[in-house]
């Protein structure tokens, strides 16, 4: 189960070679440092045995079994996760909610300017003066974060599922979890960050250039402004 492309408009050409491949890579793969021969993973599980009340020899292997899809589906969270906060950006942005206070003296009535991202044009190649524009990529935003928030859940319930049925589950034990997977997660947190960072910083530079040409500039003041 995958996030599902399909817009119902023949001036739309959804280039799957980028940022969609590379979220469906990231949710879908098994990490090195969630498999059997990562040295730190299987640390992470003996001191999580240490805390469980399962310590019999017979329930070894199955345990760790468990314990590993606990935390893989654990991972598949937090990432569905990250890449919600960059589509609710992009939503964010697309509707014109980007502006914080500190801009609002700067741009006094460009807070509701819809700029779609750079990343979104290059994904959906749509058409010159396609008058669908606007709603084409209100759409297709809406529709991955539905899509996310419907992947997140099934994943969750089955975590659930896992971790009622381990006995000698715990929030230690599951914070342990989480904490291992956060530190190896950073490289990955840290680049939607940045991602982040520049859909507002573009988005604020986009916005004061229209605020500025709202002003009706001459020619002479636009080249000054725009060398």
């Amino acid at each position: 189960m995958y996030i599902s492309i399909s817009l119902q408009s023949t001036s739309t050409n959804i280039d799957q070679s980028s940022l969609l491949q590379d979220m469906k890579i990231e949710i879908e793969k098994i990490p090195n440092y969630l498999t059997k021969r990562s040295s730190s993973f299987r640390q992470m599980i003996h001191d999580i045995q240490l805390l469980s009340c399962t310590t019999e020899e017979s329930n070894h292997i199955n345990n760790i079994n468990e314990l590993r899809q606990i935390a893989l589906l654990t991972y598949k969270t937090m990432v569905i996760q990250t890449y919600q906060f960059l589509w609710t950006t992009y939503l964010k942005s697309g509707l014109g909610q980007l502006i914080i206070p500190t801009e609002q003296q700067q741009i006094s009535s460009s807070t509701t300017i819809s700029i779609w991202p750079k990343e979104l044009k290059t994904l959906l190649q749509l058409e010159k003066n396609n008058c669908n524009e606007n709603e084409i990529y209100l759409h297709f935003v809406e529709k991955q974060l539905h899509e996310l928030e419907y992947q997140l859940k099934q994943i969750e319930n089955q975590l659930n599922i896992k971790a009622n049925n381990f006995h000698g589950y715990t929030l230690s034990i599951r914070k342990m979890i989480e904490t291992y997977i956060e530190e190896n997660l950073h490289g990955l947190r840290m680049h939607i960050e940045h991602q982040i960072e520049l859909i507002h910083y573009d988005y604020h530079i986009r916005a004061l250039k229209l605020e500025y040409f709202r002003m009706n500039p001459n020619s002479y003041q636009v080249r000054i402004f725009l060398p």
